[in-house]
């Protein structure tokens, strides 16, 4: 695993959608520069409650969350972008009955400088934009759309990426090249954070992984080191338990 400088980071946090019903309780994390870190976990684990908690959309009744020298806790989802920081949720993460231009044209809205040379910037990374470009955004396939979901929280040049089920839906094929995507984003150096419930392909292309269980820290560990654990496997992975038929 690279070194890398702390650069989100979490201490104590509990959150929930209700006051003094918290979901999550007393997590720590972090994330380095150009690192893609995974939260896995079983369902209703807390994992989704936690991104949320970071993009400001539920209740932080305990801890803190700072991204550089900066809190986020308190900040309004509407102010993500101030703090160069972009949320891709699971659903109704683009426009449907717009076009993918006019996708993008609205995402650069956010953008603090020349939105057309962003917008043809995301177009040079992602071409599949530039060959659906007037084509309305629900007609695309399920991983087209997660590309242009990305694009679009990409326009602003955040520093942090937050991603909620990225590859949920999707075929196989698909799922990788939206995590070899992803991998691309942090190799320019923009850091990820993403929940995923497709644990083993996940960690395939991360640098560390977290693992929740009733809203609580489990473990952490090297991402390849949590994939390759026998025990954790079995645990948390699907893994077939020793000594079964």
């Amino acid at each position: 695993m690279r070194e890398t400088r702390c650069f989100l980071k979490i201490s104590g946090l509990t959150a929930g959608y209700r006051p003094a019903l918290p979901i999550i309780r007393d997590i720590d994390l972090s994330v380095g520069k150009g690192e893609i870190v995974t939260i896995i976990g079983p369902n209703g684990a807390g994992k989704s409650t936690l991104i949320k908690a970071i993009a400001g959309l539920v209740i932080i009744e305990a801890g803190s969350i700072t991204l550089g020298e900066t809190s986020l806790v308190g900040i309004s989802p509407d102010r993500l972008g101030h703090f160069d920081l972009a949320y891709v949720p699971q659903t109704a993460n683009i426009f449907t009955t717009l076009t993918v231009q006019q996708n993008l044209a609205l995402a650069a809205r956010r953008c603090k400088a020349e939105p057309k040379r962003r917008i043809d910037s995301m177009i040079d990374l992602f071409p599949i934009l530039q060959e659906r470009a007037k084509i309305r955004a629900g007609a695309l396939s399920g991983g087209q759309r997660q590309v242009l979901a990305i694009a679009m929280a990409l326009i602003s040049s955040p520093q942090l990426i937050l991603m909620d089920e990225p590859t949920a839906g999707l075929s196989p094929i698909a799922a990788q090249e939206v995590l070899s995507l992803i991998r691309t984003i942090a190799q320019q150096g923009v850091s990820v954070l993403l929940v995923e419930q497709n644990a083993k392909l996940a960690l395939g292309a991360s640098d560390r992984a977290y693992i929740l269980a009733d809203g609580q820290n489990q473990h952490e560990g090297a991402a390849d080191a949590i994939l390759n654990d026998p025990i954790v496997g079995e645990i948390y992975l699907g893994g077939k338990r020793r000594g079964a038929a």
